[in-house]
C-alpha cells in the first residue's frame, strides 16, 4: 500500500510507495503489472540485502493514484510522464523536501502495463534511466499488450475503443481482481521461490490494493493499449536492458522478448528454464543485481 503521495501539477495525486535503503543513492523505479499496484516486494531479504532504494509509483486509477479525468484518453506515454516528472522534481529539491534523493536511475517493468511503463520510460527520458529490467512483457504487434489480459479475464473479446465507463462494467462482471478470478495459481508462486516466506500474501494485498477503486485502474490499462505509438520510440532507449521471460509462462515467451530486442540497442533476452507467469519472483536477485551498478 502506498506510503507517500506527489501531486502533480494538474492537481491529481500519485500514490508512491518506498521500500530498501533510504540513504542509497542508487534509486529503482519498480512499474507493476496489470492489474496491479504499487508495494508488492518479491523477497524482502534480498531487497534489503541489496542496498537499493525503491519507488514504485501507482498507475491512474490503481491503489492510492486519482484516476484520470473523464475527458483524458489514457496513455502509456502519460504514465511515464507522471514518473519523470517525480523523478525531475526530487532531482530538483533539496535534502528532506524530496519523495526520492538519488544519483542515477534503473526502471524494472512486470507484465503488460509495467513493462510498457518501464521501456516508455526509459525511450522518452534516457538521460534518466541508465538500467532496464523488463520482465514476461507481451510484444506490441500482432495481439499486443491487451490479449494476455483478455484472455487472463476470461473475456472472449474487449472493446478496446469503448468508452472508459463500459469497459469497467465489462470487468467488473466478469472479475472481482482475485488471485483466483484471474486464473492465477498461487501454489506456482509458491513454486516460483519455495523459501520465500508470506509471498503469496503479499501478491493477494497487491491485488486488493489495485481494486481499491473498483476496475477504474485495470480500464486504463486496456484503453491505453489500444494505441501502440508509445513503441516508435524504442529505439532512443540507451539503458543497458535485460528482457526476461520464463520458459514454461503461457502468456508470453522469448520470441516477445526478441521483438523488442530488434528495437533496443544494448538489449538481451534472458530465458530462465522451467520459469512461469511468476518469473518475476524468482529472478528478483538477478533483476536487482543488474540494477545495483549504474553504466558508466
Amino acid at each position: 500500500m502506498a506510503n507517500q503521495h506527489y501531486v502533480l501539477p494538474s492537481g491529481r495525486a500519485l500514490g508512491m510507495t518506498a521500500l530498501g535503503d533510504p540513504s542509497s543513492r542508487r534509486l529503482v523505479v519498480v512499474c507493476h503489472p496489470t492489474p496491479g499496484a504499487g508495494g508488492f516486494d518479491p523477497d524482502p531479504l534480498v531487497t534489503a540485502a541489496s542496498g537499493l532504494q525503491l519507488l514504485m509509483i501507482d498507475r491512474p486509477g490503481y491503489g492510492a493514484s486519482d484516476p484520470l479525468p473523464r475527458d483524458e484518453d489514457p496513455a502509456v506515454e502519460r504514465h511515464a510522464d507522471d514518473v519523470a516528472e517525480v523523478l525531475r522534481h526530487s532531482a530538483r529539491a533539496s535534502t528532506g523536501a524530496t519523495t526520492a534523493d538519488f544519483d542515477s536511475v534503473g526502471v524494472i517493468g512486470w507484465g503488460a502495463g509495467g513493462g510498457a511503463t518501464a521501456l516508455s520510460l526509459a525511450a522518452r527520458y534516457p538521460d534518466l534511466v541508465d538500467r532496464l529490467a523488463v520482465v514476461a512483457t507481451p510484444r506490441v504487434d500482432g495481439p499486443g499488450l491487451i490479449d494476455p489480459v483478455r484472455r487472463m479475464l476470461k473475456l472472449s473479446r474487449i472493446e478496446a475503443f469503448s468508452p472508459r465507463s463500459h469497459l469497467e462494467r465489462v470487468i467488473r462482471s466478469h472479475t472481482d481482481l482475485s488471485a483466483e478470478s484471474l486464473g492465477i495459481d498461487q501454489a506456482e508462486l509458491s513454486r516460483a521461490a519455495p523459501e520465500n516466506k508470506g509471498v503469496t500474501g503479499r501478491f493477494a494485498r497487491m491485488l486488493v490494493d489495485a481494486s481499491r477503486q473498483g476496475a477504474t485502474g485495470l480500464a486504463n490499462d486496456m484503453l491505453s493499449f489500444r494505441d501502440r505509438s508509445w513503441a516508435h520510440d524504442l529505439p532512443a532507449i540507451t539503458a543497458q536492458t535485460l528482457l526476461v521471460y520464463g520458459t514454461v509462462d503461457v502468456s508470453t515467451t522469448a520470441r516477445d522478448g526478441n521483438w523488442y530486442r530488434k528495437r533496443i540497442a544494448d538489449s538481451r533476452v534472458v530465458e530462465v528454464k522451467g520459469a512461469g507467469e511468476f518469473v518475476y519472483v524468482s529472478e528478483w536477485p538477478r533483476l536487482l543485481e543488474h540494477m545495483s551498478r549504474p553504466t558508466t
